[in-house]
């Protein structure tokens, strides 16, 4: 039976390697199907393999011991000659590889938030507290726990998403300002990520943040925020989690490295989401002046979502 998830199936090097062990992938391997393995290791198990590997198709150190860790984890070993797990591409690898990612291919499409560019303008930073008017008692002084981290692609090598933090995180503030409340941000370490992400592919979103705990784990009282590039969009951002069908993991968020929302209230609009689930949707506030809607140059927190800020995981 031919390969059949859409990642492998039509290959003919990985269709020899199913029937043929002559055709097995071994380490100095070079060539397409080396990628589309490599991609299969990383959106299955977020393998940390080094980019290079990545850009010359090789089957190098970093592939090889991903490949050691798929088949250990899975227990595939050839118990007619083998004692122990090896970390080449056989017959049974290269089937167990493409029946799961046809598993993931498969799934329906997510339901996060996209937050993309709409219309309406407004200006100024302001909330719906008047001057004057006392601060609800359920606003006591508090911070929002919020982990920061980045992908790097095959051609990036320092983390280029520094000042764009600074700006999220000062927009953020000075609309929770008025509602005593600031963003405690903690920095996790970057990791290499040498694919794009599809902002609505299941398997895509939920390879990401496998890699992204596995290169720095955080307290499940924070919110990570994941800079990374997303493939084919207009979206700034999206956020995921178990509600929209990203099981195992807490509600988090995706920022598109390659596309900013010129009011810099992203960070600020994907927190919301987030707080609840019944605000992981894309269902928007009409008022374009709402940091929660898709206005173009939003300046409002409305009460209910500072409310349901004050009272989230990451508070």
């Amino acid at each position: 039976m031919p390969l059949h998830s859409q990642l492998f199936r039509g290959d003919n090097a990985l269709e020899a390697c199913l029937v043929n062990d002559a055709a097995h992938v071994v380490e100095g391997t070079r060539g397409p199907h080396v990628n589309k393995i490599q991609h299969a290791l990383v959106l299955l198990d977020g393998a940390p393999i080094d980019g290079s590997e990545v850009s010359a198709g090789l089957y190098g150190r970093s592939t090889a011991n991903a490949v050691l860790a798929y088949k250990r984890q899975r227990g595939i070993i050839n118990t007619a000659y083998q004692n122990t797990a090896d970390n080449i591409v056989g017959k049974m690898t290269i089937a167990s590889l493409d029946n799961e990612v046809a598993i993931g291919e498969n799934r329906p499409p997510l339901r996060g938030c996209t937050t993309d560019i709409g219309g309406g303008s407004s200006s100024g930073v302001r909330s719906r507290l008047a001057v004057g008017d006392s601060l609800p008692s359920q606003f006591a002084a508090g911070r929002l726990r919020v982990a920061f981290q980045e992908a790097l692609d095959s051609g990036e090598t320092i983390a280029g998403s520094s000042l764009r933090t600074v700006l999220l995180v000062d927009r953020a503030e000075k609309l929770l300002a008025p509602f005593n409340l600031r963003i405690s941000a903690i920095f996790l370490p970057t990791f290499s990520y040498p694919f794009t992400v599809g902002e609505r592919d299941e398997i895509d979103v939920r390879s990401i943040r496998k890699a992204a705990e596995n290169a720095g784990p955080a307290a499940v009282s924070s919110l990570r925020v994941i800079f990374c590039h997303l493939r084919k969009t207009t979206s700034t951002a999206t956020s995921q989690g178990e509600r929209t069908g990203v099981s195992g993991f807490k509600n988090f968020v995706l920022i598109n490295k390659d596309r900013s929302h010129p009011d810099n209230g992203t960070l600020l609009h994907e927190m919301i989401h987030c707080s609840n689930d019944r605000f992981m949707n894309d269902i928007h506030d009409n008022d374009q002046n709402s940091v929660y809607s898709r206005g173009d140059n939003r300046s409002l927190l409305r009460d209910e979502h500072a409310q349901s800020l004050n009272t989230s995981f990451f508070r």
